[in-house]
């Protein structure tokens, strides 16, 4: 049973649960706080009942099956945890410390952590543990939480009231852990049942995956009940346990929750199953920062490896609107014109059909706004076609595993898998979406600069935009997602690879695509230059409609004059689909991608940003 659950709780329904326990001062049950347990000591359940009224803070179980419980007002009952342990609990609470955490890791022996609203007690967990719990406690942060995964070893997870750290985790657990924080919310609780799977909560929200399933619906009949889950604990025999101490708190919207919630009406999850996609990275800007970032799924599917927005995927087309800030660089730096004739650039000749006219001009502009008169495929046949091209002939079907890959020049005498590039129309004439355009906008920047455009852009684009994480060289050492197929299935060699890289050969994630969108509004909206790759006068050109009416330079454009004006690309390569949009005027905008070859899902996710957004 897959154990994803989100929730939203404002105003739902109170549900009772638990012991009604009464005597002489200890407050009705039924009236305070619910718990759930199974599988647990007789004794234990007694006394979860008798402190469960006033409001429990602590219970955890030992590797041995021993068991201690605390309260909020210090109370506290254990059973077979270490001498020095309990010795050390009972001390901190006569000396009114509130405790947060008990937590034993699964070594068993004398090994345990108390953490309190002052400070923690701890012998023989891991040091590199240890030294976080110190970190946060010096930078004035109190730990609510350690948890120990079963395998043992420097495995380890830490919550703070502003923020967690991890170590050694399952990597989907770690992914939640993120996604988790990431829409405002603090982490809470982590526990790992001991046959492997894992439980986090965050205030409001909770997902789990491979508990028990009476503890997972217990999970969900405590959040349908309007109440906070603070405890969750699993026992080394299977047994667990629930409580809370008090109805969720008022929090702010959860932008991310909903986003998550409204693709394709339904679930990023269902979608993502849907549509045989295993991995989703998105990133909102808002302000002109990133506001959230979110990964979902996996890299590759079959695999243990989660993706995060950190993770890089193939962008595809996009690489075209990414490497048009490269240019309006180049022109920048260089003082050429965007109405510049691009042959003497190139340092190789342009062919061009006989119905071509010899004064035509392939501009720098109109390549950039696909208006150059190069077709690229689907105007091969007949060969001295200048009309009647099929429709959307302008990709490229990349190299994989086992094929050669051509140089850039052998792709433009059409020496690799596709059509030799050439003057198809008259340039300025007619609009053809064109990749081999941008091959020749490649070839001049790499002829003029004498490096490769991955080199050119690494050093004039990427680095002083701290786009950490793209590329356009071949195979980049970073993480990188595996592409699949419709049907799901990894494809060969899990990435094609592109020479073609102005076109569609970068690689990258949705932060470094958000840093850009925010770079891109602020020169925008800015009364004068500010700091990266180009002048505010550059990027009015990029952004402003040319040649063609619904492009700036490499980038679709729409609204414009209206607070809603926007820039746009998306991408379909071999097992992977994008997208990413930015507004200048609402300082907003967001990034998609998936390694998947269905299309669709880019675009529900992205309409769900934008519902969620009130975005145009």
């Amino acid at each position: 049973m897959e154990r994803r659950r989100f929730l939203a709780l404002a105003g739902a329904a109170s549900v009772g649960a638990g012991l009604a326990v009464t005597g002489a001062g200890t407050p009705a049950f039924a009236a305070t706080y619910p718990f759930y347990d199974g599988g647990v000591p007789a004794e234990a359940h007694t006394k979860t009942a008798e402190l469960a009224p006033y409001g429990l803070t602590v219970f955890a179980f030992t590797p041995s099956g021993g068991w201690v419980v605390v309260t909020q007002d210090g109370r506290y009952f254990a059973r077979g945890i270490p001498d020095a342990c309990f010795t050390e609990l009972g001390a901190l609470a006569r000396a009114g410390r509130r405790i947060h955490c008990v937590a034993f890791p699964p070594e068993g022996g004398d090994r345990w952590v108390i953490t309190t609203d002052k400070g923690m007690s701890a012998r023989g967990i891991p040091e590199a543990c240890r030294q976080r719990v110190a970190a946060y406690y010096s930078a004035g942060q109190q730990v609510v939480d350690v948890a120990f995964p079963p395998a043992g070893g420097d495995r380890w997870t830490v919550a703070a009231t502003n923020g967690f750290q991890a170590k050694g985790v399952d990597d989907e657990c770690f992914q939640m852990m993120r996604n988790l924080t990431q829409g405002g919310r603090r982490i809470t609780r982590v526990a790992f049942p001991k046959a492997g799977g894992w439980a986090v909560v965050a205030q409001d929200e909770f997902h789990a995956r491979g508990v028990p399933d009476d503890c997972f619906q217990r999970m969900n009949t405590l959040a349908a009940g309007g109440w906070q889950l603070h405890n969750v604990a699993f026992s080394p025999s299977g047994g667990w346990s629930l409580s809370t101490r008090g109805k969720v708190p008022a929090l702010p919207a959860d932008r991310v929750r909903q986003v998550e919630n409204a693709v394709g009406g339904s679930t990023i999850w269902q979608r993502m199953s849907a549509w045989k996609t295993p991995g989703v990275a998105v990133a909102v800007v808002t302000g002109n920062k990133i506001a959230w970032s979110t990964g979902y799924g996996w890299l590759e599917a079959g695999s243990g490896a989660a993706a995060h927005p950190e993770t890089a995927f193939q962008a595809a087309s996009i690489s075209k609107a990414v490497a048009s800030v490269g240019v309006l660089r180049l022109l920048q730096t260089r003082g050429l014109s965007l109405s510049a004739d691009v042959r003497p650039y190139l340092g190789w000749t342009l062919p061009r059909r006989d119905c071509v006219p010899e004064t035509a001009v392939p501009t720098i502009d109109r390549l950039l706004t696909h208006r150059g008169g190069v077709v690229g495929r689907g105007s091969t046949s007949p060969a001295d076609a200048c009309s009647g091209f099929d429709a959307g002939g302008g990709g490229f079907a990349g190299y994989g595993p086992t094929a050669t890959v051509p140089t850039l020049l052998q792709v433009m005498n059409g020496e690799g898998n596709s059509p030799k590039i050439e003057l198809t129309t008259a340039p300025g004439a007619e609009y053809h979406y064109s990749g081999a355009g941008f091959v020749l906008l490649q070839r001049m920047v790499e002829q003029q600069t004498g490096l490769s455009l991955a080199s050119y852009m690494d050093d004039e684009v990427f680095t002083p935009l701290g786009m950490t994480s793209s590329s356009y060289e071949l195979a980049p050492g970073f993480e990188l997602a595996a592409g699949h197929t419709t049907t799901g299935a990894v494809i060969p060699g899990r990435r094609n690879r592109y020479p073609e890289s102005a076109a569609a050969g970068l690689y990258t994630n949705v932060l470094d695509l958000c840093r850009l969108v925010s770079y891109l509004n602020r020169a925008w909206s800015a009364s004068s230059d500010i700091a990266g790759p180009l002048s505010r006068a550059s990027v009015r050109t990029l952004l402003t409609p040319g040649p063609q009416p619904d492009m700036g330079r490499g980038l679709f454009v729409a609204g414009a004059g209206t607070d809603g004006f926007s820039y746009t690309h998306d991408g379909s390569n071999y097992g992977f689909r994008s997208v990413f949009k930015g507004y200048p005027k609402l300082g907003a905008g967001y990034a998609v991608l998936a390694n998947g070859s269905n299309a669709a899902l880019v675009t529900e996710v992205a309409a769900a940003v934008r519902k969620v957004y009130g975005w145009p």
